[in-house]
């Protein structure tokens, strides 16, 4: 994809994104009418700017790197977290979202964010299952491409504590009763970014450009605030 065909409205930037939607990045579906999310104003911000239209293709976490090295999207956006080791994979634009790794508990459990001998879930393939491996819980009990699935768990008592990334974790832990944020882990703050196949520079350098130009007039702080991500 050159710069002119993504500036071209009649050519479609086709974005990949998760097939179990990160709230409050994303949720509902393309296809269902009810697609929303801070990810979602995000992109069609940047879309907006860019002159393309947008085109979404669903996959799960874990094959999602896959499709965009292979050609099937042209980039990804899904609450995709700046790594070392995905950078040898694929090449991030400039980060949209600051964020750390936070633990879940049910609300009063005094454990806090401790994860040796409890029952830890996790989402396959993302910076919290190497966390939570790395960090007390070789084993987790629970590996799932669902959030829901994992807060469900959690809330029934069948896990002791799920790792996520800080935005979601605050998300499930207000919508569920009786679970709570027991606190943020150290030394993992981190970025979320959008994701371009390796060598797409014209693609990158427009979308850097683009959301240069949102956050110096305010919109993707406005889009923050609006999702509960910013003061």
């Amino acid at each position: 994809m050159t710069a002119n065909d993504v500036r071209d409205p009649r050519r479609a930037l086709l974005v990949g994104i998760d097939d179990a939607p990160p709230v409050p990045m994303q949720q509902g579906t393309p296809e269902g009418g009810d697609f929303r999310g801070y990810e979602v104003d995000l992109l069609a911000a940047l879309a907006a700017r860019i002159g393309a239209a947008l085109r979404f293709r669903r996959a799960y976490w874990s094959a999602i790197v896959a499709d965009l090295a292979a050609g099937r999207v042209d980039a990804v956006c899904s609450a995709a977290t700046v790594t070392p080791e995905r950078a040898r994979e694929v090449d991030f634009c400039r980060p949209h979202l600051h964020l750390t790794l936070a633990v879940v508990t049910r609300a009063g459990d005094p454990a806090g964010t401790a994860l040796a001998g409890r029952r830890v879930g996790v989402r396959a393939g993302t910076t919290a299952e190497a966390y939570a491996r790395a960090h007390g819980a070789p084993q987790p009990a629970a590996v799932s491409e669902s959030n829901d699935a994992l807060y469900a768990a959690l809330a029934a008592g069948a896990l002791d504590a799920v790792v996520d990334d800080s935005p979601i974790a605050a998300h499930f832990a207000g919508a569920a009763p009786g679970l709570a944020v027991a606190g943020a882990l150290p030394d993992t703050e981190a970025a979320y970014a959008i994701m371009v196949r390796q060598g797409d520079d014209a693609l990158r350098g427009s979308l850097d450009a683009a959301l240069e130009a949102l956050e110096s007039d305010g919109t993707l702080h406005a889009l923050r605030v609006r999702w509960g991500l910013d003061r």
